[in-house]
């Protein structure tokens, strides 16, 4: 007897099977295959239609994540009344209580107090000679001044700096002492036409401000300095390879807090390439971003390779014991293994950001109630986290065992009763997957004080980055990459301590060619300010 299926007409299906009276048994075969092909069909069309949905969000709707409480109660009772099924009645109103007025602080705005470090330059507006006498020649004396500040600004200033060195012959009769001029001083780029100020502008300038080389060029060029977009790239470039030393300390405090939460995103890396029409072609590259728990210091290190491949994140974490906070990408598990060759799971830490993000899609998708309650739920993890902020390490302990544990247990219930009947490719299956598979990372913050319930430290310190390639379009070759990932690495660790980029790099660039090896641990951010503060006070 031949499979009866969906596509068949019922004139096929009877010639298949010929034993008479058979005609009904037919029917109801073919009318079950035919469901059976309906019922596929319409979860395709499910699965699609979200898939279509979540790119119309991330290509035209608002990439915030966050929920309005009120529009979460207005979805539940649009879900009840597609289900027919009426709210619950009210709860009765208690009785009235008065509270007492209060003044609201009005937020500052408008004309303030301007620093007094400021150079101030003073424009007289006097009175008129003759109106200083009296009508009987008397003079009237000066009694005092008004004064009215306005904050002024020059736009940026071009000046030759000339290193004059000068030369001390021998006097005649004495010519065999011959010549004598002292060094040239040492540079960190050298036989560079830019000073180190204008070295330090341009670096802060591309990869703090976000400015592309076009732009700076036609800023110089408004000064009347032509100065090519190659040329601001190429001194960008030496910079960078020139202060890799010193991105390397940074990388070495990083690893001495032994917590490190790490993540990366694309970037468009410029190729030689024969077999393309210009001779070049473009790929995607990575840019890896690890960054210390905030609480154990400012250290972000940045690192740079051709592909996401294992291979680079394997060498920069070479030598590494310690805790790594990450998302699911597989390459991840490798950056742990033990001497034997297994994972070491508890080194690996979840990040709720992600997991939330899952259950986020979920509600925007097929599974708006669900979503929602899932959404509810996690904030309360991170209203903990906030209340304990900057607790010290037995407090965080102690919150997160009292009031933490509690609420992973409604989340682990949720995702036992749901996961069986839930289909897997769903938004809502998805996300039930995830939490599921990654359970033991993401409830592991609970017990470690240093650990943080998210990866949110590595994302932020990606983002500038998202905001740049914007402008910059792309990475010129290899090396302009290794030399991007090491001003990042130093201009973010400045900007996490709370130090001006520019002020920073330009003492680094002048004071770390007459520095050894063993002294460039002085001039980490750390202990530069420090420094710096040490030399004001004295």
């Amino acid at each position: 007897m031949s499979v009866i299926s969906a596509s068949m007409t019922f004139e096929e299906a009877l010639r298949l099977n010929q034993t008479p009276g058979d005609e009904c048994r037919v029917l109801r075969e073919m009318l079950q295959a035919k469901d059976e092909a309906l019922h596929l069909m319409e979860e395709q069309i499910k699965l699609l239609t979200n898939q279509v949905a979540w790119l119309k969000r991330q290509m035209f709707g608002s990439k915030s994540e966050r929920i309005d409480p009120n529009q979460t109660y207005l979805d539940g009772l649009m879900i009840q009344a597609i289900e027919q099924n009426p709210p619950a009645a009210p709860e009765p109103a208690g009785p009235e209580s008065v509270v007492e007025a209060h003044t609201r602080r009005a937020s500052p705005c408008g004309r303030g107090e301007l620093p007094q470090t400021l150079p101030r330059e003073v424009i007289v507006v006097d009175i008129p000679e003759g109106e200083k006498v009296l009508a009987d020649g008397t003079p009237r004396p000066c009694i005092g001044h008004e004064d009215s500040e306005r904050l002024a600004y020059t736009p940026g200033r071009f000046f030759v700096k000339v290193v004059r060195r000068p030369k001390y012959g021998s006097p005649a009769g004495a010519e065999e002492n011959g010549v004598v001029i002292a060094p040239a001083p040492e540079r960190l780029v050298p036989r560079c036409l830019a000073d180190e100020t204008l070295l330090a502008h341009v670096v802060v300038s591309k990869y703090a401000d976000h400015l592309p080389a076009y732009r700076l060029e036609n800023m110089f060029k408004r000064s009347g300095i032509e100065i090519s977009r190659q040329t601001i790239c190429r001194w960008a470039k030496e910079c960078g390879l020139a202060l890799g030393l010193l991105a390397g300390e940074i990388k070495n405090r990083l690893f001495e807090t032994g917590m490190v939460h790490f993540d990366d995103t694309p970037v468009d890396l410029l190729e030689s390439n024969p077999s393309k029409p210009n001779g070049r072609r473009i790929r995607e590259s990575r840019f890896w971003v690890a960054r210390a728990t905030p609480r154990d210091g400012p250290w972000t290190v940045f690192d740079f390779t051709v592909s996401r491949a294992a291979d680079g994140p394997l060498a920069f974490f070479k030598g590494y014991s310690g805790k790594i906070t990450c998302d699911a990408y597989a390459v991840h598990d490798k950056l742990v293994l033990s001497a034997d060759g297994v994972t070491d799971e508890s080194r690996l830490y979840g990040c709720w950001a992600h997991t939330r993000r899952y259950f986020f899609d979920a509600h925007k998708s097929d599974a708006p109630r669900e979503g929602a309650e899932f959404l509810a739920i996690i904030k309360e993890l991170f209203l903990i986290e906030r209340d304990i902020a900057d607790a010290d390490d037995d407090i965080r302990l102690a919150t997160r065992r009292e009031r933490s544990l509690p609420v992973l247990a409604v989340i682990r219930a949720k995702l036992d009763a749901l996961l069986p009947g839930t289909p897997p490719k769903s938004g809502l299956g998805k996300a039930l997957a995830y939490a599921n598979t990654y359970w033991n990372r993401l409830i592991r913050f609970v017990e470690d004080p240093q650990a943080a319930i998210d990866n949110n430290p590595a994302e932020n310190a990606i983002r500038p980055i998202a905001l740049g390639r914007k402008n910059w379009l792309f990475i010129g070759d290899r090396d302009a990459g290794r030399a991007a990932a090491n001003l990042l690495t130093i201009i973010t660790t400045c900007k996490n301590a709370k130090e001006d980029p520019y002020a920073y790099l330009l003492d680094v660039m002048q004071r770390l060619p007459l520095m050894t090896t063993g002294q460039i641990s002085s001039l980490i951010p750390e202990r530069w300010v420090r420094q710096t503060a040490d030399l004001a006070a004295g």
